[in-house]
């Protein structure tokens, strides 16, 4: 089991393989693993934009939650009594969206507010075992998510006919301009292995 905090994040996480251990020996100091993680977080991104209104818009989306099911291989080097690795896989992660506005006059309707996306996950660690079960590391985790159906949907409000959101088709669709939510994390792991 692992655990980690990175800002106000919280981090558990279960490292497998088929024999229980948390690495296998594959060949020599080669070692690979599998992981499997759940994490709470508050890490969150903003986009905003401006019109001649004078008015702002800022879209925020953030992670609530997420699991995640990553490969690990690396190298024990020395005496074995550390790890390097690289990491991959899928995750799977519970994005919640608001909206703010300085707009008075139209109406603004989030749609998908808080909704499950799939996404990866890529990254690179090193762990210096303390004993046979304890382990202290530092891993870089790079989390993309296909973020896309999350919108915010313009109407009338008190706005004239002619308010510029009106004039197409008498409602906008608001959204981020990028539609992946990357996360990019530095984490300081404490491990335990059973």
């Amino acid at each position: 089991m692992t655990a980690a905090t990175a800002g106000r994040s919280l981090v558990l996480s279960v490292i497998t393989s088929t024999n229980g251990l948390a690495t296998v020996p594959v060949a020599g100091p080669i070692v690979a693993g599998l992981l499997v993680e759940g994490a709470l977080s508050d890490s969150e991104e903003y986009s905003t934009g401006f019109s001649t209104t004078p008015a702002s818009y800022t879209f925020v989306r953030g992670i609530d939650k997420s699991v995640a099911l990553r490969g690990r291989l690396g190298v024990s080097p020395g005496s074995g009594r550390g790890l390097l690795y690289v990491t991959g896989g899928v995750a799977y992660a519970d994005i919640d969206h608001d909206f703010v506005t300085t707009n008075t006059a139209n109406s603004f309707t989030m749609t998908d507010d808080d909704d499950w996306q799939l996404g990866g996950q890529i990254g690179a660690g090193g762990e210096l075992y303390l004993t046979n079960n304890i382990s202290l590391g530092l891993e870089y985790l790079y989390s993309r998510y296909d973020d896309d159906d999350a919108y915010v949907l313009v109407g009338p409000g008190t706005a004239p006919a002619t308010n510029p959101f009106l004039l197409d088709s008498g409602e906008t669709r608001l959204r981020p301009s990028d539609p992946n939510l990357d996360i990019h994390s530095v984490r300081t792991t404490l491990n335990f292995r059973f």
